[in-house]
Parts: structure tokens; sequence; C-alpha cells
């Protein structure tokens, strides 16, 4: 069993369910492979979809055999088609070596109806030969769960610290979303509204990771007290840009804010002289939290009967 903090837990897990929903096509197939290699070291095998393909085989390991799709909006029909025709050219070619076969997607939420029905006419038709499997984001969550921290850091990322970043840090996350030239004549930024991540609908460990930063964004307020004039408007501007973008592509609240955080992390550190990776991780939540305090990332709930804008 891993020895994980409250705070390491609810990280991987939500940083991990945020990766699932971001991650789409072959992305997909690789982030579910690179996990697979780390539960299965030396005994996984993944095929090459190029050359000849792939023949409905995105993995292998004793008898398992894994058929990966990732999307961000799955067509009921294309699904529904592919779990039958991934099935179908699997047991055409790897018949005699798969006893269990999994459809591995992206969508915590299921299924669609149709692709449903699909995988259930299959278990009835092949009842007593091959095992059919459908692994969301959950099941394959559960699968790698136990794997050691540093794997799991490896994959998904490592986690925050359990301390506040250094300025340093901070500084870094500031200046890397400060790049973009203000534009003139912004309206000064609101104060965050009262139940604004219960409005936003964040799962219990995003929600628990935003109150747990909370505490340290003043360290963010203790910088763009020493910052360059407008220097704060500025990296607000670019970070509701950023906002916007990721709201665009994931319903998912937790999603959004963990991409904010991702590229942040990309942009300001890289693989430049900054060697602590919780320390970054640190820095950009608290970066990222600062801004959801203080200016309109995310919905903010109805003030006084009227709607609040976005």
């Amino acid at each position: 069993m891993n020895a994980y903090g409250d705070q390491d837990k609810a990280w991987f897990h939500s940083q991990f369910m945020s990766l699932s929903t971001r991650k789409t096509g072959f992305e997909w197939q690789a982030f579910v492979n690179d996990l697979m290699h780390s539960v299965h070291p030396g005994e996984f095998v993944a095929v090459d979809p190029g050359g000849r393909g792939d023949k409905g085989c995105d993995g292998w390991v004793g008898g398992l055999m894994l058929a990966c799709y990732g999307a961000t909006n799955p067509n009921q029909r294309y699904v529904t088609k592919k779990v039958e025709s991934d099935f179908t050219t699997a047991l055409k070619y790897w018949g005699d070596s798969m006893d269990r076969w999994a459809f591995v997607h992206n969508n915590a939420n299921g299924l669609p109806e149709m692709a449903a029905r699909a995988v259930i006419e299959l278990r009835r038709r092949q009842r007593g030969s091959v095992r059919i499997e459908v692994w969301p984001p959950q099941v394959l969550w559960n699968y790698c769960v136990f794997l050691p921290r540093e794997h799991l850091a490896t994959i998904i990322g490592y986690p925050p610290s359990e301390h506040p970043a250094g300025m340093s840090y901070i500084a870094r996350c500031v200046e890397s979303l400060a790049r973009t030239r203000l534009q003139p004549g912004l309206d000064p930024v609101p104060e965050v509204a009262f139940g604004k991540i219960e409005h936003n609908g964040f799962g219990p460990e995003v929600t628990e990771l935003i109150k747990r930063f909370q505490i340290h964004t003043g360290h963010v307020r203790y910088y763009f007290r020493f910052a360059s004039p407008g220097e704060q408007a500025q990296v607000s501007e670019n970070l509701q840009a950023r906002f916007a973008g990721h709201r665009a592509r994931y319903e998912s609240s937790d999603a959004v804010f963990h991409a904010l955080c991702d590229d942040l992390i990309a942009e300001a550190f890289g693989k430049e002289g900054f060697p602590d990776a919780t320390q970054q991780r640190s820095a950009a939540l608290m970066v990222v939290t600062h801004f959801f305090e203080n200016c309109e990332i995310f919905k903010a709930p109805e003030a006084r009967g009227h709607a609040a804008s976005f």
C-alpha cells in the first residue's frame, strides 16, 4: 500500500480523472499504455498501430486484450461501431491469445446507450469464451492506484508540496502569464463571490485542494505588492483567456482547473533550472487559486437576483 497523505490522495486522483477527460485519440492510448507498462513491467505488450496496423490490439498482457478509445464528445453511433469492430477484429486476429477483452474509454459518465447495448450483446454472444469488460477511468484508476508514488508521478505529474512554494517559483509562474501585452481599458477585477466553489460543481478532491491552497495565496499577493504597475491586471487578463479556452473544451470544472495548472507549469518551467517539481506544482496551484479568489475565472453564483458573469 502507498503511504500517501490526504493532499497527495486528492491531487493524484483528481489529476488522473482530469487527464482522462483531456487526453484523446493516440494521447489516451499512450496514457493507458504507460500505466499498463508500470503495472506490468516487462510483461505488457503494446502494439504499434503503424505499418500494417494493430489488428484490433492496443495492448496485451496475460490474456487481457485492450481496445482504447478516447474522445472529447463521443458520437453514439461511432462509439457503438468501434466497440463492435474492435472486438470482431481482435477476435479474428488474436482470438487464440485473448481470454479477456476490455474497452478502455475516457468517459467517466459511462458509455452512450447504443454502445452499452452493443457491449451487452457481445457478452451474450461470447458467454463462456471471451470475457467482455468495460473500463471507464474509474476502473483504470483502481487498476493502477497501488503503484509507487514515484511511478504515478512520472506518468501523471508530481503532486504539490505540503508547504508553500518559494517566491522564485511563484515569480516564474507569474512572469510566464505576463508575457502577452496588456490590453488597455480593462475593468477592475471583482472579489470572489461567496459559494463560488460549490457553484462550479468542483469534485470533493479539487475542492479540498482549493481550500488548502487558499491559505497560501497571501504569498502571491505579497509578490504583486512589489510587482511593476499593471502586472497583476495583465496576468489576470491572460489567465482569463486561457480559462476561456479550456472551458470551451471541457465540461468538468476539475479538468479546467488542472489544465490551467498544467499549462502554467509547462510554460513557466519547462526543463530549465527549477528542479523541485513539487514546488512547481505548489506555485501553479497558488497562482491559479489566487486568481480564482480574485478574478472571474470560473462561474460566480448569482447575487441579489442577477446572474453573475463568467
